[in-house]
């Protein structure tokens, strides 16, 4: 089983932007930090993303969730995400594997 995210954890965009994640709603603490559930990435800015377009910036932004959803750990009944987390970018890009901020609790 893949360990849970928490706001300790780390997504990336594929330009070096990194998304602040910080959690929407009362959740648990897990290792120390607030776990993450679907609804927490979606409209997040990767902040120090390089991507332009025509030489303006236009950073990523997380469209939705396509993959690392758990099936069976509900946090208020909205899905937990775990380490094989995939957001889809508004530039058609999928994130980076997350770094996790914690190890010890893990779900499916």
């Amino acid at each position: 089983m893949p360990p849970l995210l928490n706001a300790a954890s780390t997504l990336q965009c594929a330009h070096g932007g990194v998304f602040p994640v910080v959690p929407r709603g009362l959740t648990p603490i897990v290792g120390g930090s607030p776990a993450l559930t679907v609804q927490d990435f979606p409209g997040l800015v990767a902040v120090g993303c390089v991507f332009n377009v025509a030489g303006a910036p236009a950073p990523c932004v997380i469209a939705g969730v396509v993959a690392g959803m758990c099936a069976k750990v509900m946090l208020s009944g909205i899905p937990a995400v775990h380490t094989g987390l995939t957001c889809m970018t508004s530039n058609g890009v999928p994130t980076l594997p997350p770094m996790p901020g914690q190890v010890t609790v893990q779900g499916v």
